[in-house]
């Protein structure tokens, strides 16, 4: 297992749930974690869907931290509601922040990693709406779907370069953007009714997950769910199949 003591790290999104908790555990590891987020907190004020807002992050990250060689990248929106009543410009702007953002991170840190000629660790956080099909989230699904795939892409062409790619679904998480939903008892109380290990995920529990891909070098490609087992349902949980 690697050490990820003295790297400089990047984390889109750091300012709050996922992005803060794995900002800590880099820390703890000894990295010099460095936050790009709107919020500013942490580090440079970054829009990630913005190709010149990354480029100054970089740039600030470059002469005031070092060179990163790891990237977390977990900046995201939410939304939600019916395909069929979707606006286009609230379509765009999902696939702007949650596929875009986390194409031109990933594109940033390679390349500074690359030229740099170091191996690089980069774990995209996507989510388990990006593998099952639950209605009412088809942009946010979708968004999450493509991350999947562009960690699959991005490992075969940075694979030569020592740079491992992989990606993390997270299920329904104790987060800022998950707030409102978890404090509806009864949306809380299904959602724990059908995770295998009947439980709410945590921040720190993704940024574990998170931390740990980064550190196992014979890894990349990858898309493994953090979710508690909730993307092992099906619309049929409570069927039974007969005995044989």
């Amino acid at each position: 297992m690697l050490t990820l003591q003295k790297r400089v790290a990047v984390v889109t999104g750091g300012s709050s749930g996922i992005g803060a908790a794995c900002m800590e555990l880099l820390e703890k590891e000894g990295v010099k974690a460095v936050s790009w987020d709107i919020a500013g907190k942490n580090g440079p004020r970054c829009d990630v869907s913005d190709p010149k807002s990354v480029g100054a992050a970089m740039e600030w990250t470059l002469k005031n931290v070092g060179s990163p060689s790891l990237l977390v990248a977990s900046a995201g929106m939410p939304t939600g509601g019916p395909l069929i009543d979707m606006i286009p410009e609230e379509w765009d702007r999902t696939f702007a922040v949650n596929t875009r953002g986390v194409m031109l991170a990933l594109q940033a840190v390679a390349r500074t990693t690359r030229d740099a000629k170091s191996d690089g660790s980069m774990v995209l956080v996507s989510s388990v709406n990006g593998y099952i099909a639950d209605p009412g989230v088809g942009a946010y699904g979708a968004s999450k779907a493509a991350v999947f795939h562009l960690a699959r892409i991005a490992a075969r062409e940075l694979g030569p370069s020592g740079i491992r790619v992989n990606a993390v679904g997270p299920g329904p998480t104790e987060t800022p953007m998950l707030k409102s939903l978890l404090d509806n008892a009864t949306f809380r109380d299904e959602v724990i009714r059908r995770t295998a290990l009947r439980e709410v995920g945590t921040p720190e529990r993704v940024a574990e997950a998170i931390v740990g891909l980064m550190k196992l070098d014979w890894i990349t490609g990858q898309a493994i769910m953090v979710d508690g087992g909730s993307s092992l349902n099906t619309g049929r949980s409570h069927w039974q199949a007969p005995q044989l």
